[in-house]
């Protein structure tokens, strides 16, 4: 019965080492494969995440790229209505040259010191000047200034009415402000009237 007895606990004694060593190897070796595959598996949805992103932000690159020479040509807009400099002799020269096509004489040009404005990086130059004409050559030059064929970016502040030499003339003062947009390390610009 000795025999029998020791066999049992033999066999018990292997049972329980067997178990043991089954639960030593889950912790030691299995468990941590298992988080390691799931911290795998999320670095994994994290690429597949931005993959996406990054994707869609291509699609729209493509998009703008596609649209690139009309966004130079707004841009390249955009910079002729606030240049960086004064621009102040090619300016009056371009009225000079509308109030000619128009049928209005331009004269008695007056340009003021830069000034400040709201906008942040953006200065303004007081300008006047006088405009001879018929009312409808007038009109037409005003609405030019104001946005018709005029490039540069121009806020008439006022518009004083004078009976000009003729009855069929009017002569009118204007005070406006052309704005323009020095890069951001320099002062404001300075002016020419060349």
């Amino acid at each position: 019965m000795g025999a029998r007895h020791a066999d049992r606990l033999w066999m018990l004694g292997g049972v329980i080492a067997i178990a043991v060593m089954s639960v030593i190897a889950y912790f030691l070796l299995i468990s941590p494969q298992y988080a390691e595959a799931d911290g795998l598996r999320a670095q994994t949805d994290d690429a597949r995440s931005q993959a996406s992103t990054i994707r869609s932000r291509i699609v729209g690159l493509k998009k703008d790229k596609a649209n690139l020479k009309k966004l130079k040509a707004t841009l390249a807009t955009y910079q002729d209505a606030l240049p960086s400099d004064s621009g102040v002799p090619a300016f009056l020269r371009q009225l000079q040259a509308a109030g000619t096509d128009i049928g209005v004489s331009v004269g008695g040009i007056t340009v003021g010191a830069p000034a400040g404005t709201a906008a942040t990086g953006v200065k303004q130059l007081p300008i006047q000047l006088t405009v001879t004409g018929s009312p409808e050559e007038l009109n037409e030059f005003l609405e030019q200034l104001q946005g018709g064929g005029q490039k540069r970016a121009v806020l008439i502040e006022t518009a004083s009415w004078a009976a000009g030499e003729t009855d069929q003339e009017l002569s009118v003062v204007l005070q406006l402000n052309a704005f323009v947009a020095p890069p951001a390390a320099a002062n404001a610009p300075a002016v020419t009237t060349d």
